[in-house]
């Protein structure tokens, strides 16, 4: 996928997540699926802009400060240790559309070279990996898919014991 198509898809996860939350019934936000470790809707977006959040500075960084190494949340500790029930959906779904609005504004000023630069390193679980730029945003546009599908299961299972 080029570029350009990659930044829409990129921006264009908001709208997805949006508008799949907007069909969801208040009381499905916070219904836990019947399987072990299992998220709420709720953990689901507040994970994905925590993400971006981290991503945010990710992407930056890599520009700014090459091979620099990243902080990296730990999702499934983040998920456990932290009360996300409290929080508000709405503010995060808010936070989600403003930082990839700015980031997919930035990224629209990178040359299609600096995409393909091998200059971002992750570092997860221990794990240094080299990768492109255009890889970093196609793996923020496979999260929310990911999540997307969960979401959607989740819906449908709530639906199914109500």
């Amino acid at each position: 996928m080029n570029n350009e198509n990659m930044l829409i898809d990129f921006l264009g996860g908001v709208d997805l997540i949006k508008n799949i939350i907007q069909k969801i019934p208040g009381n499905c936000i916070d219904y836990i699926p019947n399987h072990i470790d299992s998220w709420t809707i709720r953990q689901h977006v507040i994970h994905l802009v925590d993400s971006d959040i981290n991503n945010f500075v990710r992407i930056k960084s890599c520009i700014a400060q090459p091979y620099s190494n990243i902080y990296v949340i730990k999702e499934n500790e983040w998920v456990k240790n932290l009360d996300n029930r409290k929080e508000n959906i709405n503010d995060y779904l808010d936070v989600f559309c403003l930082l990839r609005k700015i980031l997919y504004n930035f990224l629209k000023t990178i040359s299609d070279d600096d995409f393909q630069n091998k200059y971002f390193i992750r570092d997860y679980n221990n794990k240094i990996t080299n990768i492109t730029l255009h890889d970093a945003i196609q793996n923020y546009c496979d999260h929310v898919m990911f999540h997307k599908e969960y979401i959607e299961n989740i819906h449908s299972e709530y639906l199914k014991t109500a």
